[in-house]
C-alpha cells in the first residue's frame, strides 16, 4: 500500500470519528442511551448507520486506534476486527502508516 492511500484512509476514519464525537455530544453523554452513528469505514461514500449505546460508543473511543464500523466494511489491509456485535464491528488499526495517523487525529488526544 502507498503511503498516500494509507493516509487517505486514515483521514477518512478519522473525519468519521470526529462526526461521531459531534453524535456522541449531541445525545446528552447519559449512559445507556442509544445514538445513531456513522460507520467510520474507509470509503468516503459510506452512509451507513449504526445504533450503539453511549457506552459501546465510549469504549470504543477509549482508544485512538479504534474505529466503530458496519459488518464488513474492515479493511484488513490496516486494521483487525477486535469485537462484533449484531450490528457493528470494532477495529483496531495496526497498519504502521495508517496508526500514527489516525492517532495525531484523535480529538481525545
Amino acid at each position: 500500500m502507498e503511503r498516500q492511500e494509507a493516509e487517505r484512509i486514515a483521514r477518512t476514519e478519522a473525519l468519521y470519528r470526529e462526526v461521531n464525537e459531534r453524535i456522541a455530544e449531541a445525545a446528552g453523554g447519559s449512559d445507556g442511551e442509544d445514538a445513531t452513528f456513522v460507520c467510520e469505514c474507509a470509503d468516503a461514500d459510506c452512509t451507513n448507520r449504526i445504533e450503539a449505546t453511549l457506552d459501546e460508543y465510549e469504549t470504543v473511543r477509549a482508544d485512538a486506534t479504534a474505529f466503530l464500523l458496519c459488518p464488513g466494511h474492515a479493511d484488513e489491509r490496516v486494521e483487525a476486527v477486535v469485537d462484533r456485535a449484531d450490528d457493528h464491528e470494532v477495529v483496531r488499526k495496526h497498519h504502521p502508516q495508517v496508526e500514527p495517523v489516525v492517532r495525531e487525529l484523535d480529538p481525545r488526544r
